[in-house]
């Protein structure tokens, strides 16, 4: 596995400009209830059926491409990180006791998650916890 990159805080005004593109999804995301859908499962010509997958809605595509661009998703140990898990796992978890870097974090977790287990990030949408972390970081951010 690669070195374990830094997770920094975009202090730099210029750059907190860039955070928009994440944080004004917010609005979005809060009113929605349903972030994508499992689709699939057609009995094909020869009998056999193809299998079901996710289809994720724009605005999950959106974040995705936000996230990667702000280069919040990094390279860490994440299955091995157990406090992540336990955080995502806890419904009561107040996001804002967190800093920065445990929030992307979060993120990164969520997206390789769903790499493995399709589904794992429209999930966390639907269930909430993704906004709540987004909202967090942008009250760790935003002056």
């Amino acid at each position: 596995m690669n070195k374990t990159e830094p997770f920094t805080a975009i202090t730099d005004t210029e750059q907190q400009k860039d955070w928009k593109l994440l944080f004004d999804l917010l609005p979005e995301i809060k009113e929605r209830k349903k972030f994508g859908k499992l689709v699939g499962s057609k009995k094909m010509p020869d009998g056999n059926l193809s299998l079901p997958f996710w289809l994720e809605d724009e605005i999950v595509s959106k974040f995705f491409n936000a996230a990667y661009f702000l280069g919040i998703v990094r390279v860490f140990d994440w299955a091995a990180w157990q406090e992540g898990i336990d955080i995502l796992n806890n419904p009561d978890a107040d996001f804002n006791d967190y800093d920065t870097e445990i929030l992307c974090k979060l993120i990164t977790l969520i997206v390789r998650s769903d790499k493995f287990c399709e589904g794992f990030m429209i999930n966390s949408f639907e269930t909430g916890g993704m906004a709540r972390i987004i909202e967090a970081l942008r009250n760790k951010i935003e002056p």
